[in-house]
């Protein structure tokens, strides 16, 4: 029998972060999904690791692509996957027990919603910052802030198939596919949403693979580049170019300056929390 919803996950070398989504997943208060978790290409003891928790849970679906780097394995992940519903799981962040029934509840009763995603306490051990994160809850507010910023957590979304199907998948770019998603998303005429709960815990940490493979410097040009796509794509007012403009500047500011900047120029909503390494 068909599943309703798919978590999917794609993981490479993902040995230390065993005890982050595996039990935070399986341990969920909706239990009705299929887990489709793929290994891009591990060179450590991940597949085997794997293996054993599919042996234990039968929700649990392994695949390998060989390394095909993060918007091609994505999308491999989700061809393989049979839900209506694809929830975005990263392998080192975590989801609370309330997550997948909350989202997957939201989309039943939103038809015209293509993504969901929800409040979320980052944890950035490069800055030593601690905070939750609070995204616009309606469309209009969301694609506004496109402009900004990625508006979601991209581990903590979940969305419907048939947008992303409409969207023609991931595009096939080194950086920022969420964002590009999302704005074909809006573009098809699906709505954006978030649930104005806390329901995960996502990391940016030094040895992420993405701060491996990508300069920071690089990545604020290419998501600069995207939010002008979002203001020209979306038809958002031309003045709102001040903020891809704003970004390289950003780029330059003191770390703590970028709280000051995100809050009050770029109106992120923020709520600070103490920050331990043990957290």
């Amino acid at each position: 029998m068909l599943k309703k919803l798919s978590v999917v996950t794609t993981v490479y070398n993902g040995e230390p972060y065993f005890d982050r989504a595996i039990p935070s997943i399986l341990n969920q208060t909706y239990s009705d999904f299929e887990w489709i978790i793929v290994d891009d290409g591990s060179t450590d003891a991940t597949p085997e690791m794997l293996a054993k928790v599919a042996q234990k849970d039968s929700r649990v679906k392994i695949f390998t692509s060989g390394h095909l780097g993060r918007a091609k394995v994505l999308n491999y992940a989700i061809e393989k996957a049979q839900g209506e519903y694809i929830a975005n799981q990263d392998f080192d962040d975590i989801s609370y027990p309330e997550r997948l029934r909350l989202q997957v509840e939201f989309l039943d009763a939103h038809p015209e919603v293509g993504v969901v995603g929800c409040n979320y306490i980052l944890e950035d051990e490069n800055r030593k910052e601690r905070y939750v994160k609070m995204p616009a809850t309606e469309h209009d507010q969301l694609i506004k802030t496109m402009a900004k910023c990625i508006p979601f957590a991209h581990t903590l979304v979940a969305f419907k198939k048939q947008a992303w199907l409409q969207a023609g998948g991931y595009p096939d770019v080194e950086d920022s596919e969420e964002l590009r998603l999302w704005i074909t998303f809006a573009k098809h005429g699906w709505l954006l949403a978030s649930i104005p709960e806390t329901l995960g815990t996502h990391w940016v940490y030094p040895k992420s693979f993405w701060h491996q493979n990508f300069q920071y410097s690089q990545r604020q040009k290419q998501l600069a580049g995207v939010q002008w796509q979002a203001i020209r794509e979306l038809n958002l007012p031309l003045w709102m170019g001040i903020y891809p403009i704003g970004r390289q500047a950003y780029l330059y500011a003191p770390n703590q300056l970028k709280s000051f900047v995100r809050r009050f120029l770029a109106g992120s909503k923020e709520k600070t929390l103490e920050y331990s390494k043990s957290n």
